[in-house]
């Protein structure tokens, strides 16, 4: 009997560890996101409002940083300075070449030198239990007859951190891109004369990355050269594409 008490006992105490672990082990793969904001108008105008990982594990710590370098790059409009590592800095810099700027064309501008503009915007679009996808913008105007315009999606790794690529998501890249063109080849049918003009030269091939959201994988293209922007963009169905996705 006092065995058997004893024995009762330490298998409860089993199942409450395991439990315990398990639960543990979920916590930590789990990435919760929040959102910074900042917003400096002390001579350029800079907004800048992203997703941000919480939390100190290595998967969070990573996420951060490739999302800081996206704000950071854009924020580098001197092609021949690297890239800073911190936003702060990043903005220093900015605020710099635009004195610089003004300071050389005030000597033949006889009018004010408009404020130089930023917007870098961010947002979780899909998460599950190993993938979260967040849509990056950014555009910034320096007084040109159009603003620099970058859009990206990011891919990442919850347990990780780490940047997946489309040849971390798709299984059959062959079979998904001919379902892809499908889809694209419909979308330029009902596309207005511009778009059909801005795209139909291009040899079909997926985009550099791919969004994922609660309807399925988005697919988005953008011509990034004329002060109209020409985008296509569609989503195509998980019940569609579901075989072909390693996640």
């Amino acid at each position: 009997m006092f065995n058997s008490y004893y024995l009762k006992l330490i298998k409860f105490f089993s199942v409450i560890i395991i439990i315990t672990f398990v639960f543990s082990c979920k916590e930590d793969t789990v990435v919760v996101f929040d959102e910074i904001s900042i917003i400096d108008e002390d001579e350029v105008i800079i907004e800048i409002n992203i997703p941000v990982a919480k939390g100190q594990t290595e998967a969070a710590k990573q996420i951060n940083t490739t999302l800081n370098y996206f704000v950071n790059n854009a924020l580098n409009i001197d092609s021949v300075s690297e890239t800073k590592e911190s936003t702060e800095e990043s903005i220093i810099n900015f605020k710099k070449s635009y004195k610089d700027f003004k300071t050389q064309i005030g000597k033949t501008l006889y009018t004010n030198l408009p404020a130089w503009e930023v917007l870098i915007d961010g947002e979780v679009i899909y998460t599950n239990e190993t993938l979260a996808s967040i849509a990056m913008n950014s555009s910034i105007n320096t007084g040109g007859a159009h603003g620099n315009l970058i859009f990206r999606f990011f891919n990442f790794d919850v347990k990780t951190g780490l940047k997946l690529e489309t040849k971390d998501l798709i299984n059959d890249i062959p079979s998904f891109t001919a379902i892809a063109q499908k889809y694209y080849n419909k979308e330029l049918l009902s596309a207005n004369n511009n778009r059909i003009e801005a795209f139909k030269n291009d040899t079909f091939k997926l985009p550099e990355n791919l969004g994922f959201s609660e309807d399925g994988v988005i697919v988005f293209y953008d011509t990034y050269n004329s002060a109209v922007n020409n985008v296509i963009e569609f989503t195509i169905p998980y019940t569609v594409v579901n075989d072909y996705l390693n996640f």
